[in-house]
């Protein structure tokens, strides 16, 4: 029988293979995007709860990608005394020529927060096409002409894949980590293959059409991840679905290291109650991690240690050249190539956010909710 580190090995190879794979994919759909101006009426609802970090500045964003003011922008929030209420009325009066307003949304009540505002928001919207963004999503020009060309293309639902911004100390290096070279790198080769599972608050738009095939919003105002649940009730219900070729960079509040972590953690419960397979499955997908469960086999039963070796030099080069290339290529970073160490040392910090997908309560947008199997939630009152 072939030893346990050689298997080990040889799978921490074919996993490297994949990272390329991956960025291969990656490298030609994020190109070509459209740079006109977008013509098609189309409404974006932007549920808010918060004064986040950059949040003028992704405000800023819809102005600045929509030259044509042809976008109708709708700011839902539960009511005045939320911090962000004062950024979101100084948007509406620096542009008094856009089609902007701002819902108050009153109290969530039993809903998960941010979806019981996008609810409040969809009556107002008055086009055919509406998009769905996160408060700290920055839109461009062409994310929204290539939404506006996929719509028009004849897709019911179109996602574009959330990017964090080049990142500035560890806490971002965690998100970065997570947004780019977790969730972002396989997102094209999915949709290429047809297991498109990248489904993203930070931009998302259906038709109308759509939407009521799915039964409205409100059939998902106990999802903890109302992303993902319209995502996949989309995909079950046979509706064309497009990843679109520009990226919605995004920027999280809370930034330090533990605040990171926290926040991670968070989303590591998620992803356990919502697709336990996939949480499961995601250490064993690491070529780094393998490539060194590898080497510590090898070490205890003195044989395949120079294929575990070489199977962690190519995973770390892998890891690092692959994150280091899509950042420059779809980020649009210049960041040097020494900064991307930090990749292999993120990855085994990986392992210590995993087991915190076991938790059953979560804390989002200052509430406290219990997680159910299929990622149901329900708030905990206090």
């Amino acid at each position: 029988m072939t030893e346990p580190a050689v298997i080990l090995s040889a799978l921490s190879a074919l996993g490297s293979a994949a990272l390329w794979a991956c960025l291969l994919a990656t490298l030609r759909h994020f190109r070509g995007a459209p740079q006109a101006p977008c013509r098609l009426p189309m409404t974006l609802i932007r549920p808010v709860r918060g004064l986040h970090d950059g949040l003028v500045e992704a405000l800023e964003s819809l102005a600045a990608a929509d030259p044509l003011k042809s976008l109708q922008v709708v700011l839902s929030v539960e009511g005045e005394g939320d911090p962000a209420y004062p950024a979101l009325e100084a948007f509406c009066r620096a542009h008094p020529d856009r089609a902007v307003e701002i819902v108050r949304a009153g109290p969530p009540g039993a809903r998960m927060g941010k979806i019981h505002n996008m609810i409040a928001a969809l009556p107002r919207a008055a086009r055919p096409f509406v998009i769905f963004s996160d408060a700290d999503a920055r839109i461009s020009r062409a994310l929204l002409a290539d939404a506006a060309r996929a719509f028009e293309a004849g897709a019911d639902s179109v996602h574009s894949a959330p990017y964090y911004v080049p990142p500035r100390g560890v806490g971002e290096w965690l998100y970065a980590a997570a947004f780019n070279h977790v969730g972002a790198l396989p997102a094209a080769l999915s949709w290429r293959l047809g297991v498109f599972f990248s489904f993203s608050g930070a931009f998302m738009g259906y038709t109308r059409e759509a939407l009521a095939r799915l039964g409205g919003l409100e059939r998902f105002e106990r999802e903890i991840a109302d992303d993902a649940a319209l995502g996949l009730a989309a995909r079950r219900a046979g509706l064309r679905q497009e990843l679109l070729r520009a990226p919605a960079f995004v920027r999280e509040t809370g930034t330090s290291p533990r605040e990171a972590f926290a926040h991670l953690a968070k989303w590591a419960a998620i992803v356990f109650w919502v697709a336990p397979a996939a949480w499961i499955a995601l250490p064993f997908l690491s070529p780094v991690l393998l490539a060194l469960a590898a080497l510590g086999l090898a070490a205890r039963s003195g044989s395949g240690a120079a294929a575990a070796a070489a199977a962690l030099a190519g995973a770390l080069a892998s890891r690092v050249l692959v994150a280091w290339i899509q950042d420059r290529r779809v980020g649009g970073y210049r960041l040097g190539l020494g900064s991307y160490w930090r990749l292999a040392l993120l990855d085994l910090g990986g392992l210590l956010l995993w087991p915190f997908g076991l938790r059953r309560v979560v804390s989002w947008r200052g509430r406290r909710y219990r997680l159910f199997p299929g990622g149901r939630c329900a708030p905990i009152e206090t």
